[in-house]
């Protein structure tokens, strides 16, 4: 398996013959360039969100659970069993991940 059939060139997996040098600027070219007006964008976008959830987690904390309108003990069965739900899939990921 080591050598190839007569006429049969090893494939290139890059065109050309950059330098290594050229590699590494081309692979640190999108780390390293200054960010585009697209990315600026999507940045605002993400801090008025977070933004938006520092507001209503606020707000939940200062006016209660009866924004969810939950106003009633039987209400909270819901809350409850979504959260022990959400607990026991992350225990069985990590039981299943070990």
């Amino acid at each position: 398996m080591d050598k190839l059939p007569e006429g049969v060139t090893e494939p290139r997996w890059i065109a050309g013959s950059p330098t290594l040098k050229q590699v590494t600027a081309d692979i640190a070219q999108p780390i390293e360039g200054k960010p585009t007006k697209l990315w600026y964008a999507c940045f605002a976008i993400a801090a008025l969100c977070l933004l938006d959830l520092l507001g209503m987690a606020t707000y939940l904390i200062a006016r209660g659970i009866g924004v969810w309108g939950l106003n009633n003990s039987v209400g909270w069965a819901f809350d409850i069993t979504n959260f022990v739900f959400w607990i026991g899939i992350g225990h069985a990921g990590t039981l299943i991940s070990r």
